[in-house]
This record gives structure tokens, C-alpha cells and sequence, in this order.
């Protein structure tokens, strides 16, 4: 069947098409429209239109390119590599090149920029030309009215759109006058295509014409030596030696030739910035990188922004060249274009920000954007205002918020619209190589038992912690209301109640710990006691947010670690096969390794030895949040803090004496981290996001002898830094000593120092003898004879016990838990070591193994990354060993994946091909695309090969979901199409987008039936889970039943009632069971598994039961009759996912229902379920997700970006109709309305052909005619032809061709002679269609080919008629606007009905139309359409190098300047007298080149300059530059200005476009040109509605009464521009 497929498909069989897709494996949401046939035809129009819908669904997940040829740039050499552009903006035609260059002619005869790349830069070039339009004059008058006509309104039945945007026409005429802006240029290439060697273009090209200053700002000061690179390979080499400077590596000063910066002319004294030497910077490129950018002096004020800008000059007019712009993309700005405050506080990143006013400072500047992946949110766009899309004399005139709000309203194929609107305005360039040669895969990493074990019981440890967490944020409730009444009293100066003393005192945060006792300890060890003290009273709030930002980070990290297995055997596979391997990750695990190694001792620039194992990422993640949650009490006087909070007191490490035990030879001792903790506190919301950057405490670890404040409102007391100094304390009297409890005196955590001298030493003895550890205080001790104090200090040591003993059993757990190493470390030493792998990471030191002499073993040795040059040339020299082949593996981070280049270079040695596996899914597409980039470049001899690792972690489609959702962004943003976005289904992510408005919307319902506890779930679990949630169900009521002594008079309800002395866990769970438990749908439920608990027939003592000698078959049958029962008595799914839901703390009463709740929320609290319950959990999301895509469809409202026209036959019925709705200001930005004819039918022999196919792959199966195996035992549906027979059927019988994909598919494809292809879901088959008997299989091939060759005849008739009820014909036509819509979208949508009415459905969509047959036109009329280029000679014909004198002036010369380029210029003047011989003797020529550079020459400098000027000329003829212009040196080509104009031609004569009447006529012309090979354009809902008393088509309302509002606002018709261009002999393209 393939092969046939293949075949038609090639043929250009749009049905084929879809079936290949289908087949294989390509899947979406089901249609009714199979089904629907059964309904009225009102419901049947709608189902058709689903179905049309439907269809767009696989056509975005086919992702279709075209090869890439420059269609205006006719010289230059190729491209190395196949590029490719999306079918979208393939579909555009850009303007016709104007500019001239006059960069060096050997960068265009010698391909140093290949022809792609010259096309960029004349696009650019060009685009900087134009300004972008003014805000109206405040004294502008309004345009009169024409007579009798107003703007068209909203009439019928049908609702005025109350949140429509205001055309251009209504802006407030108060708009203050903006300086004019010059227009930007988008450089939207993919990754490897040669960005940094346009962006020197653009360079060379503005030197060339003579403007000095440049401004080049990327991410990196490694791409500061890239910049100087490509220059100097465009010939600049001089140039780039002394005229590129670092701004981050130039001293805060200004940079203007003798003068001082503004900002430090106010500064005195000190730090006084001073101007530089003159001339040093008075021209040249200043490359700066985003983070430099954001820089400030803190002395002079001066920041780095300033300092360029001064540099700059208020008349600069040089590039500002924005690489990798997407970094700041972090945007939010205000009605003027500003970055936006709120509250005090921006709004923007300060990269985001900084990057706007340097915009906004110089406007005459020329901004080249540039980026693989520009942006991956539309919001994020802002920065980008040069492009056009907003602002005054545009659409959205208000700026960036309004134009974000259009974009909603158009839908997701908005963005697709306007980046076809840039590149029809040569305003963006978005190629990509082709990655034919390149092979995507995901691989699935099944865990084996030991990594799913670990999971689970990881899982259930963080089960534990959130109980804990409950009572602890509890606590932290109840101190902070006694705090509020502590605080009432010290106001009122009330004496204190007993209690509240009690409570103050207790609670003082008075460590012995004390800071002036640091002399003998670790930096570490009093970091860690300072923040102890910091996290004590965290609010509750920030207590949750941290949980669940490192409940996220954990699981993640635990993921990525159990894909290193997998990935290590991948990549010895790729290295036995001859290739080389590149290892892709986000995350290096260095912080958590350098805390580990702090914690342990071990200098971080000398390094040291951790043990025989790695540090484990997870495990010191999860350390760090325990002792984050719940940090230890003040430790009392007199107790010896427990040893895991100083991991260097250790047995092997120091003895009872505190002596160094170092080892005899001089070895430093070892230490590991065994329970080391980093305490980094990161800033994080309630839901564990980060809210901005972290708050880096940074503790002295003395201070100084200053004393510790803490407020009333964090905690109870003022303290000092020693023991309690509370009202009605006497340490004198009433202190506790050693001989009240056995206790010794005071004490201070232990020291690995060795005293100084003998009586230290018994002195710190006899201390310590006289201490008591922490877990031998006595917890019984008699408090009734304690005095109050004594009692407070008592109460201390048993809370510090029992907060130590529970941190305790949880660090312990940690450690049982066995965590996975940290990957990187892992990969790097098990693939080989640093020897063999190649790292090309931001770290500065990381883990290595290293062989022990001594131990005869390899040990893991913290040492510091090191190189043969410099530490900022590492990943360099790193990069070079993997290039020459030195090391066959380049593990690659985040920090690398920007300028490094790894691809198979055919001019570098190691010509393996290259195997990219990506352990780690990056957390957005533009670092994905980054990442992918570095391995598929330009210039390479192979392609690589890409593996993904997805882990069968259910909820890692949190993960996969966010970067599918930005990588389907990306395309539709940098390059025209959601379906080109770096390819989030080539990478096979594209099941993963679950992160939309349709998950919302499942997420929603599903939760509403989970908490409702709805009957009849969607998805149901299996008998293991029914018996799980019963067995929770009986230990609770066994639990509640132990507590009362009589039952029976109790209620149920008063039974599961909670105690109030209850922890706060136990009494939310208690409240939450009785809820659960009393619900109205399954209070049965409760009362039968009450009255089993009491009758011995629990789950648990029937299991039981096995040790009195019961039969595993009886205990299997006993548990199936309680699940049976207990399901009828209402226990169901979706009772059982409420019980997990609130495991992991999602809760209709915590969480307000549905309110807050999240699709990235919820999957990342399904991360803390086992591993079953993630995935049962997970699948019943997609399922209702299915279920509301459906009902989309169904609806006619889902949202395909894109929609392709498909059918049997697509044409274009004739050529457009064409119309000039702008005016004479854009008199060349023409609107196309194409009427597009579509035969949506298939025929018998289409129909046969895949019939046959099936056949011969289908497995026979025994099958009734029904579809059913026998004995009403369902069957997976079988392909073949059905009918539908039923009497009401007059017409005939209807045919439908089924073609199960398989199994692996939840849906059918449904072929039927009228309509085509439509996919139906299986269930809606086999319970509608089949067990209704709507259908039946027909066994008889002959019948039922008669039934579809006479039903294919009689839908031979238009869609808008029936052959019968509920059968449409199958000739459809539409209507296509195409072509300059973006400038006019508003006010065509302004008349596009909104009301609610029976068309509740989407209005106007975006479509791409692809005609499989060519239009013939039926006219004869011959054309002319030579141009000028094809006239000109092809041979250059050199004109005399002789020079003579006057008649010389105008002619061109060149001259060789900065070092080997050419410069070309014209002779300007000719000296013939004897005047002022000493400066200027006679026959002297005054040359001037276009870099600006004036020169004087006699005769034979003049004659070798104009031969030089000619044998450059010739180089570019000979690559194809028309003469004319080779030797022009104007900036508009003269080839564009002799161009063969195309004469308007208007529909209406001369006075005819006064009539009001003819509406569009007026702005109408005849088309000319030739027709397109495809168009992607806005077509409106096939519906009829009001227009001037008349019912008429949407999209024919849409245009009268749009053009009836441009003729109220006085825009000039087509016959008037016409008389216009030809009195003023305007040209084609001029404005």
C-alpha cells in the first residue's frame, strides 16, 4: 500500500497525500463529519466545515520546503549547502532589488559572500532607504467627507464589535510629532547558514559608502574574535586589527575624542570618568555583548549604554547589528515605545530594556535583527519596533499593545501573515539549510527496575515532606498570630500573660552558634549557620514555593540522570560505527558539585578528593530543601550540635581530641560530602517559579562584633548574639546548669583545627566532656520543680532534639535512597575521561576520576578545568580537539551553544559524521534550536544524525510540551510557518504540545469531573488501582473505628470528623477523606466499606489471609467480589485520581477548584506521583485534551494556524481581481482576491488503489458483516468498503471507504466519494456507526464499487447543493484575499460579524492554497516581459583606461585601502592651471571614493587607478551583474531605474470612480503579472449576511464595505493614481 501511495502522492493525488501522512503514523483528534451525514444538512454544513477543518490539523504537522534560489538577485556564487525556505513565505514574491553595491568586487567575484548572502544585505540595505511613517500633525485637517456616504456599520442582526480597534483614521490627532525613524532589517536564517559573515557585510557595504561608526552586540566576548574573523576574511584584516574594539574590555570613560562624558563632568573627585586620547575611537566597529550592555560604574555613574551612545553621536546613521537578538526578548513596553514600570518596578529584562533606548536614542540609525530564532512568544517581539508592524501608519497606530491584541483576534495564523507582510517589503530574509541529510529520532529510555524503584520511592519520601510542610506552615500560622499579640501588649505596655512570656523566650533566636566563633570554623560552616538563622521564620508562602521549585528541579534532574545509561550506550554504538558524538545538555550540576566541595573543605582553585563517588545532583538537591524547609531551632547552651551540619567533623577525619588525623606522607585528608547541603535560596513564587534573579545572601562569617536585630514581626524578641536576654530572665539566678539535668555547660560546634598549645587542648577536653550531644538530652526530665526560665531552656533542648532527630531520619532517607550520580560528570569520565571527551561547558571546575597508587582505586578528584591558554579560550581549544579529531566526543551545555561550531566542516580534519544525542530537553526552543545548530552548519560534508532521549517518566511532557509549543512558535515568527519552526514534529515532540488553549480547557473539565467525582470517566484504571484506592479507603475507616468505642450511634459524617489536636497534616487529610467519603454519589461506597472493615473483609485482611493457609485463587476472587462491589457502589477513576491529586497537593478546597491550576502546575505535581499513577494520570489528561479537540472541530473553531485547501482538483478559476486600497503613499502594495475552485470528491479508481493496498498489508481476521467478531466480542475496525442502506436514504445508498491505520492509532481515516478524506474516531465507529447499524461491511467489492462510481456522479454538482439529504456536491469554491493584507487587516475584520447567531464559529481564517494544476489563462494576449536584465549584453565591454583631463571627471577609479579591498570611486575634478602649485600642481585629479576618502593623483596614478576600475567592473559582469550597474556607483541601480514600466490599468473609465456605488471598482485594476505557483492569504466563513438591505457572501461584504469606508476617508482611487503616475511620469517602486 505504501508504494501506491507513494506513488499518487508523487503524482500530486491530494488524498494520497493525506493517507501517506496517516499511514505514517500522523494522528489527529476524530471528526464527525463521518458520522454527521445522519444529521439535517444545517448540522451537515457545519460537520463539513469540521471536517475541512480537520484537515488542517496533519497539514501542520507535515512540515514542506522548497529549495531556495534568490528570485531577484541574478549574480553572485551559490550557497555551499541546499538551502531551503518554508512553502509559506515561498509562496511571497519580494520587491525587486533597487540598491547598488559597492563593497569590494572581489567579495562578490570570488564568493567570499555567497549570493544568499548578498541577498540579505541589498535587502537590508534597501530597507534602510525608508522611514517609517510619522504620527499625524497635530494641525492636520480632516479629509472631507464624500457627499452622501458615511463608514459602513454593523447592521442586521448581527452585534457591532465593542472591542474593535479603531482604524488609522480615528487616532487622536494630539499625538506629539516622533523624530523620523528609519526602518530595520530581520535577519531570520537558521542556525548555520553564515549570520556573523552577512552581519560583516553589512559592515563592508557601510564603510564603503563612507559611514564610520558601527555597533555590533551578541552574547558572547568569544564572538567578539568571530566578528574580527569575518571581517578579515572580506578583506578588512587591517581594518579589523585596529578599528574593532571590545566596549566590555575599554575603561569607563568617554570614548569622543577630547571631551568628557556628560555623566562625569557631574561627578567630583573620585572615580571621575576621563576622555581618551584623540583620535583613538573616531571611527570603527564597537562590539559589545547584551551583558556589558546592562553595565554601570558605580564611582562615576557612567554606564556602558551611555558611554556608547556618546560614542555614537546624536546624528549617527551607522548599524546597529543586534546578533542573537532574541535575548531580549523579555519585553514589556508602553504607549511611547518605552520600557514599561509598574509600581516602581520594569516591567522588561535590562537587556530588553537597554537594547529599546538605544533604539529609541538614535532613530536614524540603521538596525539589523538578527537571529535563528529571533522570538518564541509574540509578546516578545517588542523590541523590534524598526520592523514596521506597529506604530503610527500602520494597523495598530496605538503601538506594540495593540498590535498584540490584533494578533489575538486573527488567531495563531497572524504571525505567519506578517512575516509573509516583511519579506513582500524586502523588511526580513528567513532561509535554512536543508536538513534532508539530517536524521531526527526519538528515543524511547525505558527505566530498568532499580531507576524505577528509585522514582518511586523518591516519590514517596516527597509525599512525606509535603505532609510536613502542612504542619510546619501551620506552626508558622499559629507563632505568627501570638507574634501579633506580643506585638498588641508591647505596644499598649500591657505586662505579658505567662504564655506569651513563655512563647517570647522560647522562641528567641539566640544561637550559641555564635558569629564570634568562627575563628576555628569553615567559611561554609557559618554560611550555613547564617542562613539556618535566615529561613527560621520564612512565611508560608515562600515555604511552598521553594518545595515545589525543588520538587521540579529534583525530578528533572532525577530524569535526565536515568537517560545517561541509555546515552553512553548510544554513543559507544555511534564510535564502533565511525562516527563522532556530540552530547547535548542544559544544565552542568556545577553548583551543586562546588557546594558539595565547599561543604567538604576542599578549596575550590586547589581542588581536592570527594571519595569514590560522584556527587549526585538529586540527592543534593533534595538535602538542601530539607534543611531549607525545616532549618534547626537555636542551638541551646550546652548541647553539641549533631554532626550533619558539619560534614568535616568525621571519626575517620578528626579524633575525640579534635586532632588532625591527617595521614603521615603529607596527603591532605579526604572528605567527602556525605550529607553536605547548600543552602542557596532561590526566589520563587507559591507555585515554585522563579519570580526574577536569586537572592544571593552572602554571609561575612563574622561580623565584625556588630549585633544581630530581628524584628518582633520575624521573630518574638530583640536578641543578642548569646543566651536570652528576655523580660524576667536572671542568667544568674534562674539559667539551667549541668547539675538540674545532667547536662553539661556551654559548648561550640567542633573544630578540625588542633589547639594552639597544650592547655588549649585540655581546655577544649574538658569543655566538651562537660557538653551533652544533641540526641542524649534527656526528654523525661521532671519540669515541675524547673524555675521559668529552666523551664524555657529545657523546652528548647527537647524541640532542638526532636527537630535535629526528624531532619536526621530524612537525611537518612536521602542516603538510602541511592540518587544517580550527576550526568555530566558520568558521561565525561565513562565515555573516556577529559582526555577523550571534549567539554565545551560554562563550568570552571568539575569531578574526575583519578587512580588512587596508594588504595589501588579510582578516586574522585574536585579539580579545576584547565587548558594550554587562557581559562576564557577553554571551550575554544576544546572545540579545536574535537575539529582535528583529537577527541571523538564533545559533551555541549547551554553556556556553549551560541558561536561554536561542530558541524563535519569539509576544511577540517575529523570528517566523521556527526551524532548529536540530546540528553536533556531544553526548557525553551530558542535553546534548543541553538543546541541543534551547532552540529548542522554550512560548508559540511555529512549531516548529523539527532537522537532525543525521552525518559517513560509520564510527566515529562511538561518538559517536551513547553519546548514543542515555542519550536511550533518559532517557525511562524523567524520564518513565515508554525510548521517550519525548527521542527517541533520532525523532532517528534509535536504529541508533546499539550501547553494551549485546548489543554486549558481539557485540564478544566477533567478536574471539574475528578473533584465532582463524575460517573462513567473517559479512561478507567485497572483492578491494581481499584484495589490500591480501596485499601486507602479501609486503613482510614480502620483508623477512625479505633477512636470510638459505639458506632453505631454515630453518623458517618461525625465519624470521619477530624481532632483538633490533630497535626494540621492529619486534619487536612481527615477533612479531606470525609468529603471524599460523604459525597452524595458514593456515601454507599463509605457505608459498605465500613460495615467490610468491621466484618474482617478489608482488602488488607482478606491478603492476609494467605497465613492461614487460604488459596491465592480464593484471596484473587474474594478482592475481585469487594472491587466489583465497591465499583458499583460508585467508586470510579475519577475518585481514584482525586486521592492522588492530593497527594501531591492538588485540592479542590487548597487550590479554589480549578482556580490557579495550571497545565504546567499540574504536570508538574504529577513529577511527585509513582510512576503508574503518572502515567494513568497523564493519559487521562490527553484523553479529555482528544475530547476537546474534537469538539473544536466540531464546532468549526479549531485553531490550525494555517489551513491547506485540499481536494481532489485545487485551480484557480481565473485571475485574481486586483485592488489598490492605500492610496498613492503605498500606491504599489496591491490586495488580490482569488476565487479558488476545489473538487473535494474521490473517484472508484483513487478509491481502488487504496482499497488494493490495504489488502495486501491487512492480517485477515474473522469478522461478522457488522464489523464485530463473533459473539459480540469488539475487533479492531476492519478496512474495507461499508454502506449505508437505511431506508430514508432516497438518493441512493452512500458509500464510505474505512482504512484503520493500526493499533497505535485511536482514530480512522473515512473516504467517501463526495467529500473525500476525513479522520474518524474509532469509538464514535464502533458505537455509532457499526453498533447502530448504520453501517455494514460490504463483502462484495463489485457492489460496492457501483455504489461509488454512481454516488461520485451524482455529487458532481456545487457544495452548495444536495443529492440527496445530508450529501453536499463536491465542487466547492472560495474566496482568497492574498497578497498587501496585513496594512488594511483591521479594516476588513472591523466588518466581519462578532454577535452570537447560529454561525457561532470562526469567521476568517488563514489558508494556503497550492493548485495542482496549472491556470491556463483564457485570453491570448501576448506579453513582453523581457526586462532590461536579460537585454543587456552579457560580455563586458571596457571602456578606455586613458585619462586626458576634463573630460575624465565622473569617470570611476579604485585604489586599495585597509589592507587588500579595493575601494572604488569617480574622478570629481581636474586641476589644469598653475594655481597654488605647492598643494596642487596643474593636471592634478581630485578623486573621491565612496568610503569617503579623497585623494589626489597626477596622469598615471588617475590611469592606474581607472584600469584597476575597470578590471574590477569586469569581475562583477563576469558573476553576473548587468553592466550598467557594475560601474554605477548611485545607491539606486540604474537597471531599477530603467526598468520597463507596467502601465496601471483601472477597471472604470475616467469619472466613473465618482459613483459611490461601485464600491471596490473604484479601487480596482486589471491584474498583470504572472500567476503564482501558490498563495497563503485570509479566506472569510461561507455565510451570507446583511449589506445594504441584501443578503450577500461574508467576503463580498467585507470588501464593499470596507472600500466604501476608504472612499469617505478620501483615499485615491486606482484611476486617479493612474492619471497621477502618468502626468508626473511616476516610476514603479517609487515613493
Amino acid at each position: 500500500m505504501a508504494e501506491t501511495l507513494a506513488r499518487l502522492a508523487a503524482s500530486g493525488n491530494p488524498v494520497a497525500q493525506q493517507m501517506l501522512a496517516r499511514m505514517s503514523g500522523a494522528s489527529g483528534p476524530a471528526s464527525s463529519s463521518g458520522s454527521g451525514e445522519d444529521s439535517k444538512p444545517s448540522a451537515n454544513a457545519e460537520n463539513q466545515e469540521a471536517a475541512n477543518q480537520e484537515d488542517g490539523l496533519d497539514d501542520e504537522q507535515e512540515i514542506t520546503y522548497t529549495a531556495y534560489k534568490p528570485k531577484k538577485v541574478k549574480f553572485g556564487r551559490d550557497h555551499p549547502d541546499p538551502v531551503v525556505e518554508n512553502s509559506t513565505l515561498g509562496s511571497v514574491e519580494p520587491p525587486d532589488i533597487t540598491y547598488n553595491l559597492v563593497m569590494p568586487t572581489d567579495i562578490i567575484a570570488e564568493g567570499k559572500l555567497s549570493n544568499l548572502q548578498l541577498e540579505a544585505i541589498l535587502y537590508g540595505c534597501q530597507r534602510h532607504m525608508v522611514d517609517l511613517q510619522k504620527a499625524p500633525s497635530s494641525a492636520a485637517a480632516p479629509v472631507a467627507a464624500k457627499e452622501n456616504l458615511q463608514p459602513i456599520k454593523s447592521d442586521g442582526d448581527v452585534k457591532p464589535n465593542v472591542n474593535e480597534v479603531k482604524p488609522v483614521m480615528d487616532v487622536p490627532q494630539d499625538i506629539s510629532q516622533p523624530p523620523a525613524v528609519r526602518a530595520g532589517f530581520l535577519l531570520g536564517d537558521g542556525a548555520g547558514m553564515g549570520k556573523g559573515r552577512t552581519l560583516a557585510g553589512f559592515v563592508v557595504e557601510n564603510i564603503a559608502r563612507g559611514r564610520k561608526k558601527h555597533v555590533w552586540i551578541s552574547v558572547s566576548s568569544d564572538l567578539y574574535e568571530d566578528a574580527k574573523r569575518d571581517l578579515s576574511d572580506l578583506g578588512l584584516s587591517d581594518y579589523a586589527e585596529k578599528k574593532c574594539f571590545n566596549l566590555g574590555k575599554l575603561p569607563y570613560a568617554s570614548l569622543v575624542s577630547g571631551s568628557s562624558s556628560s555623566k562625569s563632568k557631574k561627578k567630583k573627585g573620585k572615580g571621575r570618568a576621563k576622555s581618551v586620547p584623540s583620535g583613538t575611537y573616531d571611527e570603527g566597529v564597537m562590539f559589545s555583548t547584551y551583558s556589558a550592555l546592562v553595565g554601570k560604574q558605580k564611582n562615576s555613574g557612567m554606564s556602558r549604554l551611555d558611554q556608547l551612545l556618546e560614542w555614537c553621536g546624536e546624528d549617527f546613521d551607522g548599524l546597529i547589528m543586534l546578533d542573537e537578538c532574541h535575548k531580549a526578548k523579555t519585553v514589556d513596553l508602553d504607549e511611547h515605545g518605552n520600557a514599561k514600570y509598574e509600581k516602581g518596578k520594569m516591567k522588561c529584562s535590562q537587556t530588553a530594556a537597554k537594547v529599546v533606548e538605544l533604539q529609541n536614542s538614535l532613530p536614524r540609525a540603521r538596525v539589523v535583527y538578527c537571529s535563528a530564532t529571533s522570538v518564541s512568544e509574540p509578546k516578545n517581539l517588542g523590541f523590534m519596533s524598526r520592523l514596521g508592524l506597529w506604530g503610527p501608519g500602520t494597523e495598530h497606530p496605538l503601538g506594540f499593545s495593540q498590535f498584540l491584541q490584533g494578533l489575538e483576534r486573527l488567531g495563531t495564523g497572524a504571525m505567519e501573515l506578517h512575516a509573509m507582510h516583511l519579506k513582500s517589503i524586502g523588511a526580513i530574509c528567513a532561509r535554512t539549510l536543508s536538513y534532508e541529510d539530517c536524521e531526527f529520532a526519538l528515543v524511547d529510555n525505558d527505566s530498568d527496575e532499580k531507576a524505577r524503584a528509585v522514582y518511586n520511592s523518591a516519590a514517596e519520601l516527597w509525599g512525606d515532606l509535603l505532609s510536613a510542610l502542612a504542619d510546619k506552615c501551620a506552626q508558622l500560622k499559629g507563632k505568627g498570630k501570638t507574634d501579633k499579640r506580643i506585638l498588641d501588649i508591647l505596644e499598649r505596655g500591657d505586662p505579658f500573660p505567662d504564655d506569651l512570656l513563655f512563647h517570647k523566650n522560647l522562641h528567641c533566636d539566640s544561637d550559641s552558634e555564635d558569629d564570634y566563633d568562627s575563628d576555628d570554623e569553615g567559611e561554609g560552616i557559618n554560611e550555613q549557620r547564617f542562613l539556618r538563622r535566615k529561613y527560621r521564620n520564612r512565611a508560608a508562602k515562600t515555604l511552598r514555593g521553594l518545595f515545589w521549585s525543588a520538587h521540579q528541579r529534583f525530578f528533572r534532574s532525577l530524569c535526565i540522570a536515568s537517560k545517561v545509561d541509555k546515552a553512553i550506550e548510544l554513543s559507544n554504538e555511534a564510535l564502533a560505527d565511525g562516527k563522532c558524538v556530540i552530547i547535548g545538555l542544559q544544565s552542568t550540576g556545577e553548583a551543586r558539585a562546588a557546594g558539595a566541595a565547599k561543604a567538604a573543605g576542599l578549596n575550590k582553585d586547589e581542588g581536592g578528593e570527594f571519595g569514590d563517588a560522584f556527587v549526585s545532583a538529586p540527592n543534593e538537591d533534595l538535602k538542601r530543601i530539607i534543611m531549607q524547609l525545616f532549618p534547626l531551632p537555636p542551638r541551646p547552651k550546652g548541647v553539641i550540635a549533631p554532626e550533619f551540619l558539619n560534614p568535616l567533623k568525621r571519626d575517620d577525619l578528626v579524633d575525640s581530641s579534635g586532632l588532625d588525623d591527617s595521614s603521615s606522607d603529607g596527603r591532605q585528608p579526604r572528605r567527602r560530602a556525605r550529607t553536605n547541603v547548600n543552602y542557596s535560596e532561590r526566589n520563587v513564587d507559591e507555585d515554585g517559579n522563579l519570580r526574577g534573579k536569586r537572592d544571593r545572601s552572602q554571609p561575612g562569617g563574622r561580623n565584625n562584633g556588630k549585633k544581630r536585630r530581628i524584628s518582633l514581626s520575624a521573630s518574638t524578641a530583640a536578641t543578642s548574639d548569646d543566651e536570652s536576654a528576655s523580660l524576667g530572665s536572671d542568667d544568674s539566678d534562674d539559667s539551667i546548669d549541668s547539675a538540674d539535668l545532667g547536662l553539661g555547660s556551654d559548648s561550640e560546634d567542633s573544630s578540625d583545627d588542633e589547639p594552639g598549645n597544650e592547655a588549649e587542648k585540655n581546655f577544649a577536653q574538658e569543655k566538651k566532656s562537660r557538653s551533652v550531644p544533641w540526641n542524649e538530652i534527656d526528654m523525661d526530665a521532671d519540669e515541675r520543680l524547673m524555675s521559668f526560665n529552666k523551664r524555657v531552656d529545657y523546652q528548647r533542648m527537647k524541640n532542638y532534639r526532636k527537630a535535629c532527630e526528624m531532619v536526621k531520619s530524612w537525611l537518612d532517607s536521602v542516603e538510602k535512597l541511592e540518587l544517580p550520580a550527576n550526568p555530566l560528570d558520568r558521561l565525561l569520565n565513562e565515555l573516556g575521561g577529559p582526555d577523550k571527551v571534549a567539554e565545551l561547558t560554562g563550568r570552571k571546575a568539575r569531578q574526575v576520576q583519578r587512580y588512587d597508587v596508594h588504595e589501588d582505586k579510582m578516586k574522585v578528584v574536585y579539580e579545576k578545568r584547565k587548558g594550554d591558554g587562557p581559562v576564557d579560550q577553554i571551550n575554544i581549544e576544546e572545540k579545536n580537539h574535537f575539529q582535528n579529531g583529537d577527541k571523538l566526543i564533545a559533551i555541549l551545555s547551554e553556556a556553549a551553544s551560541t558561536g561554536i561550531s561542530l558541524q563535519a566542516d569539509k576544511r577540517i580534519r575529523n570528517q566523521r559524521r556527526r551524532f548529536h544525542i540530546t540528553l536533556e530537553l531544553p526548557w525553551s526552543a530558542d535553546k534548543a534550536i541553538q543546541q541543534l545548530g551547532r552540529s548542522h552548519r554550512s560548508n559540511q560534508s555529512s549531516g548529523p544524525q539527532y537522537r532525543f532521549l525521552i525518559s517513560d517518566v509520564g510527566g515529562e511532557t511538561r518538559f517536551a510540551s513547553a519546548v514543542a509549543k515555542r519550536l511550533a512558535l518559532l517557525g511562524a515568527l523567524t520564518q513565515g510557518d508554525r510548521r517550519a519552526g525548527g521542527s517541533a514534529s520532525s523532532l517528534g515532540l509535536g504529541n508533546f504540545d499539550i501547553d494551549n488553549d485546548y489543554g486549558k480547557k481539557a485540564l478544566k473539565k477533567m478536574i471539574n469531573d475528578i473533584f465532582g467525582n463524575a460517573p462513567n470517566p473517559i479512561l478507567d484504571g485497572t483492578d491494581q488501582e481499584y484495589s490500591n484506592a480501596i485499601q486507602v479507603i479501609d486503613a482510614h475507616l480502620t483508623e477512625k473505628l479505633a477512636d470510638v468505642d459505639d458506632v453505631s450511634a454515630m453518623e458517618l459524617e461525625e465519624l470521619l470528623t477530624s481532632y483538633d489536636e490533630d497535626a494540621q497534616s492529619e486534619q487536612t487529610r481527615d477533612n479531606f477523606m470525609q468529603r471524599l467519603l460523604t459525597h452524595s454519589l458514593v456515601q454507599r461506597l463509605a457505608t459498605d466499606r465500613l460495615k467490610a472493615v468491621r466484618e474482617g473483609r478489608s482488602i488488607r485482611s482478606i491478603m492476609n489471609s494467605a497465613n492461614d493457609g487460604v488459596s491465592m485463587d480464593s484471596i484473587k476472587t474474594k478482592i475481585d467480589a469487594e472491587i466489583k462491589a465497591a465499583k458499583e457502589a460508585g467508586l470510579n477513576f475519577n475518585m481514584i485520581c482525586h486521592m492522588w491529586l492530593f497527594d501531591i497537593g492538588i485540592e479542590n478546597e487548597d487550590s479554589g477548584g480549578f482556580t490557579g491550576l495550571t497545565v504546567p502546575k499540574f504536570l508538574n505535581r504529577c513529577l511527585g506521583l509513582r510512576l503508574n499513577k503518572q502515567r494513568l494520570m497523564t493519559d487521562y489528561f490527553l484523553k479529555y485534551l482528544e475530547k476537546e479537540i474534537y469538539a473544536a472541530k466540531s464546532a468549526g473553531t479549531y485553531d490550525v494556524g494555517i489551513l491547506q485547501l485540499r481536494g481532489n482538483k485545487v485551480v484557480f478559476a481565473d485571475k485574481p481581481r486586483t485592488f489598490c486600497f492605500r492610496g498613492l503613499s503605498e500606491k504599489d502594495e496591491r490586495v488580490h482576491v482569488y476565487q479558488v475552485n476545489i473538487d473535494l470528491g474521490v473517484s472508484l479508481e483513487t478509491a481502488m488503489e487504496l482499497y488494493n493496498e490495504v489488502k495486501e498489508t491487512e492480517q485477515p481476521q474473522p469478522v461478522s458483516r457488522n464489523g464485530w467478531l463473533g459473539r459480540g466480542v469488539r475487533a479492531d475496525i476492519k478496512s474495507g468498503f461499508y454502506i449505508d442502506d437505511r431506508p430514508y436514504l432516497r438518493g441512493g445508498k452512500k458509500a464510505f471507504l474505512v482504512i484503520n491505520p493500526g493499533p497505535q492509532s485511536p482514530y480512522c481515516v473515512v473516504v467517501r466519494p463526495n467529500t473525500g478524506r476525513t479522520t474518524l474516531s474509532k469509538d464514535i465507529i464502533r458505537n455509532t456507526n457499526l453498533g447502530q447499524n448504520r453501517w455494514r461491511l460490504e463483502l462484495n467489492i463489485d457492489r460496492a464499487s457501483q455504489i461509488w462510481e454512481r454516488e461520485f456522479a451524482q455529487a458532481d454538482i456545487p457544495n452548495s447543493e444536495e443529492y440527496q439529504f445530508s450529501c453536499r456536491g463536491r465542487h466547492k469554491d472560495t474566496r482568497i484575499f492574498s497578497g498587501g493584507i496585513v496594512p488594511i487587516l483591521n479594516k476588513m475584520l472591523k466588518h466581519v460579524p462578532t454577535g452570537s447567531d447560529r454561525w457561532d464559529k470562526k469567521k476568517f481564517e488563514v489558508v494556503r492554497v497550492e493548485p495542482n494544476e496549472k491556470f491556463v489563462p483564457t485570453d491570448t494576449e501576448s506579453e513582453d516581459n523581457t526586462s532590461v536584465e536579460e537585454s543587456m549584453d552579457v560580455e563586458y565591454d571596457c571602456l578606455s583606461a586613458e585619462v586626458s583631463g576634463k573630460e575624465d571627471v565622473g569617470r570611476g577609479v579604485a585604489r586599495v585601502m585597509f589592507g587588500k579591498s579595493v575601494f572604488r570611486g569617480t574622478i570629481q575634478k581636474y586641476k589644469d592651471t598653475d594655481e597654488n602649485p605647492s598643494e596642487s600642481p596643474s593636471g592634478t585629479f581630485f578623486t573621491k571614493f565612496t568610503n569617503g576618502a579623497m585623494l589626489k593623483m597626477d596622469a598615471s596614478q588617475a590611469k592606474h587607478a581607472r584600469v584597476l576600475f575597470e578590471k574590477e567592473a569586469k569581475k562583477l559582469v563576469e558573476v553576473g551583474v548587468p553592466q550598467i550597474d557594475a560601474v554605477s556607483l548611485k545607491e539606486k541601480t540604474v537597471t531599477a531605474l530603467t526598468r520597463k514600466n507596467i502601465v496601471r490599468d483601472p477597471i472604470l473609465d475616467e469619472g466613473e470612480d465618482e459613483d459611490p456605488e461601485n464600491y471596490e471598482q473604484v479601487f480596482e485594476e486589471v491584474f498583470q503579472g504572472d500567476m503564482p505557483d501558490n498563495i497563503v492569504g485570509l479566506q472569510f466563513a461561507a455565510i451570507d449576511v446583511h449589506f445594504k438591505n441584501q443578503m450577500v457572501p461574508l467576503w463580498e461584504k467585507v470588501l464593499m464595505a470596507m472600500s466604501q469606508d476608504l472612499i469617505v476617508a478620501g483615499t485615491d482611487s486606482a484611476r486617479a493614481i493612474a492619471s497621477l503616475e502618468k502626468a508626473a511620469n511616476f516610476e514603479p517602486g517609487s515613493h
